[in-house]
């Protein structure tokens, strides 16, 4: 009996998209952060709230280079990592 493999591949559809929104979002907060847009748009709390479960991590052992914040920059290579690191592992077509 032959593996079930579905039509559409959802899950790498899920993990190549989900994390790639995430860096995203994580660049258009830095991006605002260079413009000094704080929190008090509703937009940039989302920002903030969706991406600070990554960055805080490591924020807390990545610290600022002088003005320069590079915990953007290691949290964003880290998710890239865990992004290629899960669809190598995924069977084909899921």
């Amino acid at each position: 009996m032959p593996l079930f493999i579905p039509p559409v591949p959802i899950v790498s559809f899920l993990v190549k998209y989900g994390i790639g929104v995430l860096i995203l979002a994580m660049l258009v907060r830095a991006i605002a952060s260079w413009f000094r847009l704080d929190e008090r748009y509703a937009f940039i709390r989302f920002l903030a709230r969706i991406t600070d479960p990554f960055i805080a991590p490591v924020r807390r052992i990545v610290r600022p280079v002088g003005v320069i914040d590079l915990s953007f920059i290691v949290a964003w290579f880290l998710l890239v990592v865990l992004q290629q690191l899960l669809l190598q592992a995924l069977p084909l077509g899921w």
